[in-house]
């Protein structure tokens, strides 16, 4: 089995990207790398050897043949779009999410306290309890998200880990 992500280090792309190796199964990437992010994160997966990565979808079919068994998983705004072969199986409209690697600019968060805070009101999904139910369920049925409640120690902690992938991206 073989999975193309695109983009593959946008942060969901990566954290699925990540999941998937650790599952064992072959991955494609696509991603420009056109960012200090996108170049840090492709050194956590690169030297995978289930990991090849192509800057462009058109280099991938260049030299990978598509086989009926290989699936794509598009990351596109606020969905994923997931096919296998020829043909769409299911669009995922995403919960709003949280984790490492996250856009903090674009939840307008500046400080730890404040994305915090965020997580509580939005009640937002972490990206890792995410990942679980949707790599359960990637292959065998439609995906239904199941909005669990995380107390506020396991959401400061879990915000602690975003905040380090910050600070590092900060320093590059």
């Amino acid at each position: 089995m073989m999975v193309t992500v695109n983009p593959c280090f946008h942060w969901i792309g990566y954290h699925l990207t990540s999941n998937l190796l650790q599952e064992g199964i072959e991955v494609i990437g696509i991603d420009p790398i056109v960012d200090a992010k996108s170049d840090l994160l492709y050194m956590y997966v690169g030297r995978n050897s289930n990991f090849q990565h192509f800057f462009q979808r058109s280099d991938k079919e260049n030299h990978v043949q598509q086989s009926n068994d290989e699936w794509e998983v598009d990351v596109v705004d606020d969905g994923l779009l997931v096919r296998q072969g020829d043909k769409e199986r299911d669009w995922i409209e995403l919960p709003l999410l949280y984790g490492e690697w996250m856009d903090l600019r674009r939840a307008g968060v500046q400080e730890k306290d404040e994305l915090v805070q965020w997580v509580i009101d939005h009640q937002a999904t972490y990206i890792g309890t995410f990942m679980e139910t949707f790599l359960e369920r990637f292959f065998d049925q439609p995906l239904r998200i199941e909005e669990r409640v995380e107390d506020k120690d396991t959401i400061t902690e879990r915000v602690d880990a975003l905040w380090r992938c910050e600070q590092l991206l900060r320093k590059i």
